[in-house]
């Protein structure tokens, strides 16, 4: 029997085709049309479409649509949302009224009362329990929203904290009273024309805070009410003062001391004034550079003079009118003669004169010096009672310009002619003589030494030393300004060499000649006897050896016998370095019969140590 898939295909189908089935175990034949005849028939459906059951009565399934808000995509019918469009409209929203949300993908409902509370009310405005918005506080409406400011209350005073409203970068904002009358600066003003008397300035009157308005007449008023019981301030002077415009301008100056006044334009100003008083029991000079009244430089005790700077057509210059007063009759002197130079350092110039041959008394002479070219005057000496004077801490390889005036209780003479001087060149000191060590302890030396008798005067002195046999100088002093120093942290009982050189801006001198010190041997801290007197030994015949071990071994000791154990003897004999730390030396005998102890001790005194077996002396 051929197998199925052994048969041709049919090419077909038809009703009467016939295919075999079993029925009831036997084999039998049925037609395609009657074996389909109980079977449903194929039912066919398209998307967008479901199978379901619309029309009444029996019946097969029938194609049903989906609806708004639905779709059907590969077998799944799925919700994609409504079309709002045909939802009815609602023109009013209630608290009770209910909103769809998307709660992390979940639809949910939410009662529209809560949609207020994600707002928070900020600055000045307020949210009520029904959801009303309201402001806070009176605002200045925007332009154009209706809401003039005529019509906001009105207030009639206005304090610090109080807001005001501004527009600033295009954005509105309030700012405080206080802060918007600071903000107004001096510069963002008007320019104004001349002053007059009408003119109005901002004042606060009686200890308010409240702003006023005063006119400058009113203010001139006031002003020349109150300058008759103006007093001129006072200023005490005591030492040598040059005029100031900021401490002595306007100021009456009272002298309680002789002292020079000097006066530079530059710190005083064209139109400074001021008045002195002399009430000290001398004279106040007044400095080159000042003219006087009384052609005199002097101002005597008792008397004022006014001063004031000028600039003019002619230059700066400083008028002094002098007032008379007792005395004032008097002669000035006349002017010295013959200034000449006799001699000249490099920072020192030695001047003399002969006095005046007319005019009153010379009480004394005052030297004035310049540099040459220069306009100012130095006063350097004012109270020379000779006719010489030596002017000091010049400028080397400087010419200088002098003059010399005689002066007495009535005044200043005229100046001497001036001398032109040139100071020496620069020169170095001259050599450090006389090094000498007056004092001497076991770690230190003190120096002495005599200043050069020659070259340009001393700044500092450098002291240098070594031990004595040593080439190269192991220490350095420098920058010593006396003629004097104490060298510590040195050796006991040890020789050292000395040199010292003097030092000023031109360089150094010569090294003095080399001193040669030691210090002292110092304490001793430990004595060990190693030969002492030992049997009978006659008295006064020859001198006994004795040596002893000695700590530190560098510091000396001494020798000596006592009739006591306890009482150190009276008399001592030098000991002498043996070698290492071993010190001995003879002892003279004692001249007394009787029992006699061994002695030895630093030659300062120090560690007094006894042997204590005595020996005898017949």
């Amino acid at each position: 029997m051929p197998t199925i898939s052994q048969l041709p295909a049919a090419a077909s189908i038809t009703p009467a085709d016939a295919v075999p089935i079993s029925q009831s175990g036997v084999a039998k034949s049925v037609s395609v049309g009657t074996l389909l005849a109980s079977t449903q028939p194929a039912i066919q459906i398209f998307p967008p479409a479901l199978m379901g059951r619309v029309s009444l009565g029996p019946g097969g399934p029938e194609p049903i649509g989906i609806g708004t808000g639905l779709g059907l995509a590969d077998g799944t019918l799925i919700a994609n949302g409504m079309d709002h469009t045909t939802l009815p409209i609602d023109n009013a929203l209630s608290s009770s009224d209910q909103l769809v949300i998307n709660s992390a993908g979940t639809p949910k409902l939410v009662p529209a009362s809560l949609i207020r509370e994600l707002f928070s009310a900020g600055q000045n405005i307020s949210i009520d329990a029904s959801g009303v918005i309201s402001a806070a506080g009176s605002v200045v409406a925007a332009p154009g929203s209706g809401n003039a400011i005529a019509s906001l209350p009105t207030t009639t005073a206005a304090s610090a904290p109080d807001l005001i409203g501004i527009s600033q970068g295009g954005q509105d904002h309030a700012i405080t009273y206080a802060a918007l009358l600071n903000g107004q600066t001096i510069d963002v003003a008007e320019a104004a024309e001349a002053s007059q008397d009408s003119d109005a300035l901002w004042i606060s009157q009686a200890g308010s805070s409240a702003m006023s308005r005063q006119t400058l007449g009113a203010v001139w008023v006031w002003l020349t009410g109150k300058i008759p019981s103006f007093k001129t301030p006072i200023v005490e002077i005591a030492t040598d003062t040059a005029l100031d415009g900021t401490v002595h301008n306007g100021r009456l100056l009272v002298a309680s001391q002789p002292l020079t006044i000097s006066a530079l334009t530059a710190n005083m100003g064209s139109g400074f004034h001021c008045e002195i008083v002399n009430l000290s029991t001398g004279n106040v000079v007044f400095a080159a550079g000042i003219a006087t009244s009384s052609g005199s430089s002097v101002l005597p005790a008792g008397q004022s003079a006014q001063l004031r700077c000028i600039a003019y057509s002619g230059g700066n210059s400083v008028f002094a009118a002098v007032t008379g007063g007792p005395g004032s009759g008097a002669s000035v002197p006349g002017t010295p003669t013959g200034l000449n130079e006799s001699s000249a350092g490099s920072s020192t110039v030695t001047l003399g004169w002969q006095a005046p041959s007319s005019g009153g008394a010379v009480l004394n002479y005052s030297v004035q010096y310049r540099i040459a070219g220069t306009s100012d005057w130095t006063l350097v000496n004012k109270s020379i009672s000779g006719t010489s004077t030596t002017i000091a801490e010049l400028t080397p390889s400087t010419a200088y310009d002098f003059a010399v005036a005689a002066t007495n209780a009535s005044g200043s003479g005229i100046l001497s002619g001036v001398l032109t001087v040139t100071t020496a060149a620069a020169m170095a000191p001259g050599q450090v003589v006389g090094v000498q060590a007056p004092a001497a302890s076991s770690t230190s030396i003190s120096m002495t030494w005599t200043a050069p008798s020659s070259g340009d005067p001393v700044q500092s002195y450098t002291l240098q030393y070594r031990p004595s046999g040593s080439s190269a100088w192991s220490g350095t002093i420098a920058g010593i300004t006396t003629t004097s120093q104490t060298v510590t942290g040195l050796d006991p009982a040890t020789s050292y060499d000395f040199e010292v050189f003097a030092i000023n801006a031109s360089g150094s001198s010569l090294a003095s000649q080399v001193a040669t010190f030691s210090t002292a041997a110092g304490s001793v801290t430990g004595i060990t006897w190693n030969v002492g007197p030992t049997g009978t030994y006659a008295a006064g015949s020859g001198s006994i050896g004795v040596n002893a071990h000695v700590a530190p071994a560098s510091a000396s000791i001494q020798f000596g016998f006592s009739t006591s154990a306890t009482v150190v003897p009276s008399a001592w004999t030098q000991g002498t370095l043996v070698n290492s730390d071993l010190w001995g030396t003879y002892v003279p005998t004692p001249a007394t019969a009787g029992s006699w102890f061994a002695w030895a001790e630093g030659t300062d005194g120090s560690c007094p140590t006894v042997l204590p077996t005595p020996f005898t002396v017949n």
